[in-house]
């Protein structure tokens, strides 16, 4: 599958109200199911690589629930943060690939990481065998209510005098930064980046208009954005979100074919059995058709998608290379 092809799977509404359940089913030789039947015999570790609370913990807790009851065996979650997610990953790239040590991991360490670090402990483009996209994230940019300016009328204000408009993210290398640097690079601009530990502090500060503008996820900002403290300037996705329905789209705004998401999805060990995957694929599938599941994602600010393994990878990798233009363009020095 092509990448606008892929992009078009999960971007256009009726497909993701889908969820692709049966491309994802109908990808899998009933024989294989068959195969895979004697496993799971034990419980199975879903790693985090996040601390508990936070929006990937929360999904994967709920996920992790309805595959238990899929699978017939416990699915115990197994918090590893730390360095952008880069420890927990590590755990599962280095763990037995027989399906019993599985990652439920974010665009950071599967792909943006892999862009800005040179001496990575494993290789997210080799260690890993996909298992599916569980979700996409769109973020959006926000603006204090003290400024009226548009988001274009802030771009053109940078045009003109490059680095007079700031941002916040919640770090350098995060989504946020990067999302920020694309837009940048789109517009042709230089945007005054300014680093925050956290999404708290980050729009804390956009309230009390100590920024320019600010990158956030979905859910810190929606009651801000509806109780009229910040304003909505443009959300990431190539659609807008149900959570914020009358907040443009950066195409609409005129930056045709921008497009930054991040996302979670789930991988196992390089060289783990194909009828293992077909198995926890299987168990995804059906989770994420649970009510409560699709509850969890919403209060997220998220999209359930739910892919074949094959079009994970593609996805994966195109997200890689995603990465690799922004930094380039951004002239950001891997460490």
């Amino acid at each position: 599958m092509s990448q606008d092809g892929f992009n078009r799977f999960w971007s256009r509404r009726d497909h993701l109200r889908a969820f692709a359940f049966a491309l994802g089913l109908g990808s899998i030789p009933a024989s294989t199911l068959a195969q895979s039947a004697a496993y799971p015999s034990r419980p199975i570790k879903l790693v985090i690589p996040y601390p508990p609370g936070g929006g990937t913990d929360i999904t994967g807790r709920a996920m992790a629930q309805r595959m238990s009851e899929a699978l017939g065996q416990s699915v115990i979650i197994e918090n590893k943060p730390g360095a952008t997610g880069m420890i927990g990953a590590a755990v599962v790239a280095k763990g037995m690939p027989d399906g019993y040590t599985v990652l439920f991991g974010a665009a950071s360490e599967m792909a943006i990481n892999a862009s800005l670090f040179r001496n990575m402990t494993y290789d997210p483009r080799a260690d890993f065998e996909p298992v599916s996209l569980v979700a996409v994230f769109p973020l959006v940019f926000v603006a204090p209510t003290s400024s009226n300016q548009s988001l274009r009328e802030l771009i053109d204000a940078a045009g003109r005098k490059p680095a007079s408009v700031s941002y916040g993210s919640i770090g350098s290398g995060s989504p946020q930064h990067l999302a920020a640097e694309l837009l940048s690079s789109m517009a042709k601009v230089k945007l005054l980046h300014v680093p925050y530990k956290g999404s708290g502090p980050l729009v804390q500060d956009a309230v009390g208009g100590h920024l320019d503008m600010a990158v956030s996820s979905v859910p810190p900002a929606v009651p801000l954005v509806k109780s009229g403290k910040l304003r909505a300037l443009a959300v990431t996705s190539a659609v807008r979100s149900e959570a914020l329905p009358d907040v443009p789209t950066m195409a609409e705004l005129g930056y045709p074919g921008y497009e930054f998401n991040t996302w979670v999805g789930m991988a196992v060990p390089k060289g783990t059995p194909n009828d293992v995957i077909a198995r926890l694929h299987q168990s995804l599938i059906a989770a994420l058709q649970a009510s409560d599941v699709q509850a969890a994602l919403r209060d997220q600010g998220a999209v359930p998608v739910g892919s074949t393994p094959a079009a994970f990878r593609e996805y994966v990798q195109a997200e890689i290379a995603k990465s690799d233009r922004i930094v380039a363009d951004a002239g950001i020095q891997p460490e």
